[in-house]
């Protein structure tokens, strides 16, 4: 492994997320809420693609 994939897998990013939008994550289960789950991988993909598109225009 190249020391680029190595940095880039080390790479921390930081999400807000609610109490519960934390706990869905973890398995807890709202049966009167599935979108808290929902809203919260959404918020961790957003940034995520982000930090893609970012990374990206820093090699351009």
């Amino acid at each position: 492994m190249n020391h680029e994939v190595r940095e880039s897998q080390e790479k921390k990013i930081s999400v807000e997320l609610t109490l519960n939008e934390a706990l869905a994550l973890t398995g807890t289960r709202f049966p009167q809420n599935h979108q808290l789950e929902v809203d919260a991988m959404h918020k961790i993909k957003k940034q995520l693609e982000e930090q893609i598109i970012d990374a990206r225009r820093n090699l351009q």
